[in-house]
């Protein structure tokens, strides 16, 4: 970004920060508020999205890179912002950040922003794919909650990716699988559960598209689920992600957005967005992490008397911070355990 664009307060003050482009040399995304407030009662501010950005790209300055070489090297990461919506808020990259990260940051943003929100449950039954719908049913029993997906819990990457591995918990290959992922003699990493499921449509349209069986491509978007109301867009416009690094984002017990990150390793990711919406939130003042009291950590899964249960990291402090409590017989296991009051 110029100097004259760090200037105008569209993008974030910082010398090493590329923006995208609209092809014409505009920035694509242009930081703004909130776009939900029919939704939400207090939208984020502008300044608020600036602060966030701004901390988890000093955060990323700091770390150490996982996939780079020569080792030592410093991270490189897009960092990306959304509303309750999944409406792109802004959007912030390091020079040499791998462009994948651009379409997954923003997948992450919408992910726990989705599943920490209200309309989880409602946007898949309105899904057409009847196995896209199989997902809510599936969760409420995996949870033995028949109103989850309603946003009662904040949810971080982590902890969607938690319930959507194969075997629940992970390692225990005695155990079935997590709620939104394929049982694990069906499962392939192309068809891991609700995550591919979404898509797949799409997918189908679209090759038959390229065949010539259909004159029309499918829409530019990757789910069907429904459009948010007033808005030629769906809450998870490009699918889901199912990789740690995104945290969402509370005013209170209100949730109001979702930080993402992607472009190093999972661990780097989840710790730039636990950080830097804490340090975001802490210098703005007025957002910042969910209560500890509706974090996925307090919940508790049944999977069987007899097995060795562990306290599953579930985002708020990440694999950088563990809290395992391991327990033999009782048949339970606990999201996850951190308290979130690490600092950068």
């Amino acid at each position: 970004a110029t100097a004259a664009e760090r200037s105008s307060g569209n993008t974030i003050d910082n010398v090493d920060a590329f923006i995208l482009t609209d092809g014409s040399g505009a920035n694509r995304y242009p930081l703004r508020a909130g776009t939900d407030a029919g939704r939400v009662a207090t939208p984020l501010t502008q300044p608020e999205v600036k602060a966030v950005l701004e901390e988890a790209f000093k955060i990323m300055s700091r770390a150490r890179a996982q996939i780079r070489k020569p080792l030592d090297s410093p991270a490189q990461v897009t960092i990306s912002i959304v509303d309750t919506d999944g409406s792109i808020l802004g959007v912030a990259r390091s020079p040499d950040a791998p462009i994948f990260g651009t379409d997954v940051s923003v997948q992450k943003a919408r992910t726990v922003a989705f599943f920490s929100g209200a309309n989880a449950a409602s946007d898949l039954l309105g899904n057409p794919s009847p196995d896209v719908q199989s997902y809510v049913a599936k969760t409420r029993t995996f949870f033995a909650d028949p109103t989850a997906l309603t946003g009662k819990f904040a949810f971080a990457a982590r902890s969607v990716g938690n319930i959507a591995r194969p075997f629940y918990p992970d390692g225990e290959i005695a155990q079935a699988a997590g709620s939104l992922s394929r049982p694990y003699n069906q499962w392939s990493p192309f068809s891991t559960g609700l995550q591919s499921a979404l898509i797949l449509n799409n997918v189908a349209e679209h090759v038959g598209f390229i065949l010539g069986a259909s004159a029309t491509d499918t829409r530019q978007r990757c789910t069907f689920t429904p459009d948010v109301p007033g808005k030629a867009q769906n809450r998870l416009q490009n699918g889901i992600q199912i990789f740690p690094g995104a945290s969402p984002i509370y005013r209170g017990n209100t949730l109001v957005g979702a930080v993402g990150i992607s472009g190093d390793g999972i661990d780097q990711d989840d710790m730039i967005s636990f950080l830097g919406l804490y340090n975001g939130g802490q210098r703005i003042g007025g957002v910042g992490h969910a209560p500890a009291a509706i974090r996925a950590d307090t919940l508790v899964v049944a999977v069987g008397a007899g097995v060795s249960d562990g306290a599953i990291v579930s985002g708020w402090g990440a694999a950088w911070i563990v809290a395992v409590d391991m327990t033999i017989g009782s048949g339970v296991v606990q999201m996850a355990g951190i308290a979130g009051t690490a600092t950068g």
